[in-house]
């Protein structure tokens, strides 16, 4: 006697459904990572002009020096791609030492200018999804305002 069809199908349909299981489940691996974990950063680094200041920032008194915030994985690989939803802020001890402003449309970059009086300073840097940036804090980083009419180039010592 002939097999119904519904009977002949259903063991198809449990093969398709295993085979399409098994695939989707081979795809997956235990290193991938979701959207956050992909660009949590494990650490921060800080520049003036592509060089890295993260060990002593110098500031000249008075002057505005351009600082980038980079931010690095667990792999020590720099994150990129993020700065559109993403901020950085700098806060230094003491909170007089030096002044942040933002710089229209660069999250990861801010015009620090130095106080009045040579001396130095720690500062953290700030992560995260809005212009608080206080998701995330990385630091300290050490900081000195210095005397010179050179600019900010011959501060870093460049």
């Amino acid at each position: 006697m002939p097999m119904p069809s519904r009977l002949r199908v259903r063991p198809a349909v449990r093969l398709a459904v295993a085979a399409l299981a098994l695939l989707a489940f081979a795809a997956c691996s235990d290193d991938e990572t979701g959207p956050e974990e992909a660009h949590a950063p494990h650490r921060a680094a800080v520049f003036v002009d592509g060089v890295d200041v993260s060990e002593n920032l110098l500031l000249p008194i008075g002057e505005a020096v351009r600082v980038e915030i980079r931010f690095y994985d667990d792999q020590d690989v720099q994150i990129t791609g993020i700065d559109d939803d993403h901020f950085a802020s700098i806060a230094f001890t003491p909170g007089d030492f030096a002044t942040v402003a933002d710089v229209a449309g660069e999250h990861f970059q801010k015009d620090v200018t130095g106080g009045d009086a040579v001396g130095t300073a720690t500062f953290l840097v700030g992560y995260g999804h809005d212009a608080a940036a206080d998701e995330e804090q990385f630091g300290p980083f050490d900081a000195t305002v210095v005397a010179t009419a050179a600019g900010p180039a011959a501060a870093q010592g460049r």
